[in-house]
């Protein structure tokens, strides 16, 4: 979970009611050149991205929390990676993202933003989670499959 501290994360924040304005994933690729590596897929305005997390960080203006999968669902982890590996690319939810300011709107597959792209690698790896409506940022802590929250990065 991402807060940063630019214009349009204050907005979202202020729209959302919440203390976040961004949702990622961040996993690990089962290959030994990225031994201990982490990458993150996000859906940011060029749509869905992977990329180095600590690429990632480097130029954050902002606070990054790890929200870590309960042990429960450890057997989802590879389901969820090959889920949102295979939409990288999938262009950015603008509209959604517009309508969902001021209203719920229902979770599209074809376009994503960002916590609607979570919340559909959960569910399609078939962690139980019932949200009718896309989901907005602050939303994706409260929805029960998580550990304690770390922060990962304040800078």
């Amino acid at each position: 979970m991402w807060r940063s501290r630019s214009v349009t994360g204050w907005l979202i924040r202020l729209f959302s009611r919440a203390d976040v304005n961004h949702a990622g994933l961040v996993i690990r690729v089962d290959h030994a050149h990225f031994q201990g590596r982490r990458f993150t897929l996000e859906a940011l305005e060029t749509g869905i991205v992977l990329r180095l997390l600590s690429e990632r960080l480097r130029r954050y203006r902002g606070s990054v929390w790890l929200y870590p999968l309960k042990a429960e669902f450890n057997a989802a982890r590879e389901a969820i990676g090959d889920w949102a590996i295979e939409r990288e690319g999938t262009p950015y939810d603008y509209g959604s993202l517009l309508r969902q300011a001021f209203g719920r709107v229902s979770a599209d597959m074809r376009y994503f933003f960002c916590s609607e792209y979570c919340y559909f690698a959960y569910r399609e790896s078939g962690i139980p989670v019932a949200e009718p409506k896309a989901p907005r940022p602050g939303d994706i802590p409260r929805l029960g499959i998580f550990e304690p929250p770390i922060l990962i990065y304040e800078g």
